[in-house]
């Protein structure tokens, strides 16, 4: 199993709140700085070799 840590950040001037697979994450809206919120870490289950394909 592997994880991801995904970056919660919120943007004082544009009001507006997104999450980021990046460490220094900047505002999707403006492109200026952004607090983050928090880091949380997500379990990412690799999937099947095959699994979505409909084929196999």
């Amino acid at each position: 199993m592997s994880f991801l840590v995904v970056t919660h950040w919120f943007c004082h001037s544009c009001e507006v709140e997104g999450r980021d697979p990046e460490s220094d994450p900047k505002c999707w809206n403006c492109g200026g700085s952004v607090a983050v919120t928090a880091r949380p870490t997500v379990s990412v289950e690799r999937p099947r070799v095959g699994a979505n394909d409909p084929h196999a």
